[in-house]
């Protein structure tokens, strides 16, 4: 009898010890996870504050299309990489097809254009 007392006297020990182990590594995680949701609040805040701002604001407006009466916008762009781009000097056999070519052409459109 002394020993069924005993044995359920260790049995209830130990599962009120590894109950007690269970809820202090749940109370460490919320803990954990309501220190993260304050750092994310803060940031939250932060960020709403500074969204409010008169700047924030025009900068907003801005990227919409307003502008202040009376004030010139300017768009810059990138420009394409064709057009930052030189073209190849052509070789002389291309400069000379060129030429007699133009020539050939412009006499053609000539003649056409006498009896037409």
């Amino acid at each position: 009898m002394v020993g069924a007392i005993v044995v359920w006297g260790l049995w209830a020990f130990g599962s009120e010890l590894m109950l007690n182990l269970r809820l202090n590594s749940q109370v460490q995680a919320l803990r954990a996870g309501n220190a993260a949701l304050a750092d994310q609040n803060a940031l939250t805040a932060k960020q709403l504050s500074a969204a409010g701002s008169a700047g924030a604001l025009e900068e907003a407006a801005r990227k919409q299309g307003y502008t202040r009466p009376g004030e010139q916008v300017y768009v810059i762009v990138k420009p394409t990489p064709a057009a930052t781009q030189p073209a190849a000097p052509p070789s002389v056999g291309q400069q000379a097809g060129k030429q007699v070519g133009g020539a050939v052409e412009a006499i053609q459109r000539w003649w056409r254009n006498l009896w037409h």
